[in-house]
């Protein structure tokens, strides 16, 4: 009877334990960051940026209009310490909350630090019960500190949301997919590298988007009424100027996505507001950023990856040189990879699906549809072959995955890695064949 009363007791205790409150802290001590930001210094330290959610004017604070947006959202703190929690804990001395890193959304590396080597950070950033897996990685083609200063979300009134978002739009195929675990596993299994989305800063002539939300300098304020006409003139006259970088882009010369520019962070046309953008691909050997691809490159990159969900296309046609035709196309089907070991080639097969969605009005391709399904399979082959054998000849970087794929032609461990450290890909010649097919030519009916 004594036995039951002790395991009685026990059970009792343990359950009150159970019940009591949390430990931790409130939620509103936590100071909630959104995105971290890691430049160099000349001292061989990191000046760490640490974008936080401001609570009070995603929830309304005391406004009675509710939660803004833009860059009244966040709020920046910079500081030098030699690694990211170092640089956290220095910043909590700083503002009166504690930062939480457990809803951080994305990571920015200055292009500088990636072209030496992030390994350090990564194995940082893993080891954290705080960061979680799906966090994105960026690399900003400027700095980490300009790209997060000029966000402006507009349209969001949640910082990690916005992120989300612009960094997870796997239907827009001119950003890469850069997650923590995705570059994690590619570098320690030594079975592929990674490529990682490049954020940069639009550079228009009217300025950061700091001096736009403001509009007017504090002289001109101070001005009479002619002068502040004539400087809001000037001010919106800058504005309207294109950015100056986009007239710099790569114009794409193939008849695949004909005519469009293959841009990079910072390259697209200037937007009043958010001068923050992602697009375009950073491509890394192991944890050392070696290039970059632009928007149309990547596009094909993960078109081959099988990453691809859906896109526009544009397409060069032979009827109506002058207007091309735009078609919305999805991937049904991965990629089928054939490798030979012995011949050193690589065929590559996509399946391609389409829905006519952009063409010259007078222009009846349905008469011609066996035509433009094999032109335009043929243009995607073109393109897509030409850009895998340059690449693999200019990069000895394995984002395709090959290494994963051809591991299956091997008894051992050891030949496998022998495989790995003595073969390179640049001795491999690259064929793609594109299966093309329209299944929708649109709602218009011909006479």
């Amino acid at each position: 009877m004594s036995r039951i009363r002790i395991i009685i007791t026990i059970i009792v205790v343990v359950l009150t334990t159970l019940l009591t409150g949390c430990t931790g802290k409130e939620p509103n001590e936590i100071a909630y960051v959104v995105a971290l930001g890691i430049d160099s210094t000349d001292d061989d330290n990191y000046k760490i940026t640490i974008q936080y959610a401001n609570t009070t004017q995603i929830s309304g604070g005391a406004s009675e209009s509710g939660g803004k947006a833009g860059s009244e959202i966040v709020d920046n703190v910079t500081i030098e310490a030699p690694n990211i929690y170092a640089g956290v804990g220095l910043a909590n001395n700083i503002v009166s909350k504690s930062f939480s890193m457990s809803h951080a959304k994305l990571i920015v590396f200055s292009k500088e630090i990636a072209e030496k080597g992030v390994k350090d950070m990564i194995e940082t950033l893993v080891r954290s019960e705080e960061i979680r897996p799906d966090v994105f990685i960026a690399v900003a083609n400027t700095t980490a500190n300009d790209y997060l200063t000029s966000v402006n979300p507009e349209m969001e009134v949640n910082p990690a949301q916005y992120y989300q978002l612009i960094y997870q739009k796997n239907q827009l195929v001119g950003i890469p997919d850069g997650q923590l675990r995705e570059f994690f596993t590619g570098l320690y299994t030594d079975n592929y590298d990674s490529i990682l989305p490049v954020a940069g800063v639009i550079e228009g002539a009217g300025g950061n988007s700091q001096n736009d939300d403001k509009g007017q300098s504090k002289d001109s304020q101070n001005e009479g009424s002619e002068g502040s006409s004539e400087s809001l003139d000037s001010f919106e006259s800058k504005n309207s100027d294109e950015n100056e970088k986009e007239k710099d882009a790569e114009k794409n010369t193939s008849k695949y996505e004909y005519d469009i520019k293959n841009y990079v962070g910072g390259e697209t046309a200037i937007e009043k507001k958010n001068k923050a953008e992602a697009i375009g691909a950073a491509v890394f050997e192991k944890d050392k950023m070696v290039g970059e691809l632009g928007e149309v490159e990547t596009e094909i990159c993960k078109m081959l990856k099988g990453d691809y969900t859906y896109s526009y296309l544009t397409y060069y046609n032979n009827d109506t040189p002058d207007i091309p035709i735009t078609v919305k196309t999805t991937q049904q089907k991965k990629p089928k990879y054939k490798i030979d070991t012995d011949k050193k080639t690589v065929d590559i097969e996509l399946y391609i699906e389409s829905d006519l969605y952009s063409l010259p009005a007078d222009y009846n391709v349905e008469n011609k549809i066996e035509d433009f399904e094999r032109d335009v399979a043929n243009y995607t082959s073109s393109a897509c072959t030409e850009f895998i054998n340059n690449f693999t000849k200019k990069y000895n970087s394995d984002i395709l995955k090959l290494n994963e794929k051809v591991k299956y032609k091997f008894l051992t461990n050891n030949q496998y890695n022998w495989f790995k450290k003595n073969v390179g890909w640049s001795e491999y010649k690259f064929s793609v064949c594109t299966n093309f097919k329209v299944r929708r030519t649109g709602l218009i009916v011909r006479e």
